[in-house]
């Protein structure tokens, strides 16, 4: 995502892997995280030295200090194994941020708005990350 994506008040977005075209409004908010967009956007301005909300800088082999999507998988291991947070065998990986996101936002505006948020076409898709992963019994 690039600062020079914001306009008109939206964060706008086109995701790679589904095309999907949204424009987030920076007034959007996640009270549960305490979190509003435009804020979150402010604190990337104040370290990123490029026109990424999230750069390790401008580099030799990153000349407009874009980050590869596993830089940035491997950033998010590094910080969580540097967190010292007693985890399971197997610890959440970046993508279940995502995830737990699209739980957040379902819980805060809807099944709807968090499909659009994520960018799926299809219900099916959604509710695979909306599904909280718990090993439960089905009652009969």
């Amino acid at each position: 995502m690039k600062f020079s994506n914001i306009y008109d008040g939206r964060l706008h977005i086109i995701q790679i892997k589904t095309g999907a075209m949204i424009a987030v409004p920076l007034s959007l908010s996640l009270e549960s995280a305490g979190l509003k967009l435009s804020a979150v956007v402010d604190r990337c301005r104040l370290v990123s030295r490029c026109d990424y909300l999230i750069s390790a800088g401008i580099r030799k082999n990153s000349p407009d200090g874009s980050i590869h999507p596993d830089g940035l998988t491997k950033g998010f291991v590094k910080a969580r194994k540097n967190a010292g947070i007693a985890l399971s065998e197997t610890p959440p990986t970046f993508h279940e941020i995502r995830s737990l996101a699209g739980r957040l936002y379902e819980k805060e505006y809807g099944k709807d708005f968090a499909q659009k948020l994520l960018g799926h076409k299809s219900e099916k898709m959604t509710e695979k990350y909306l599904d909280m992963r718990e090993k439960a019994f089905t009652l009969l």
